[in-house]
């Protein structure tokens, strides 16, 4: 995350954000998923699967964020 490279924030920190940056995308790629046309009962399931667990991820990342923040 090069615009950080401009501030004093940690490697852990900067590493925390570009992971969940990557959730986030992550995330967005799985609710376009859903919105396909003709998806197979098997592929929403491995959908809403994936999204589960990437939702888990992002409210992980965001509360070991938040303590960080708020320090």
């Amino acid at each position: 995350m090069e615009i950080l490279d401009n501030y004093n924030i940690d490697d852990a920190t900067k590493v925390m954000l570009s992971e969940l940056k990557d959730e986030c995308f992550r995330y967005i790629k799985l609710t376009d998923q859903i919105e396909l046309d003709e998806l197979t009962e098997n592929q929403l399931s491995n959908i809403l699967g994936e999204l589960t667990a990437s939702v888990t991820h992002l409210n992980i990342h965001s509360e070991s964020l938040k303590v960080i923040i708020e320090v």
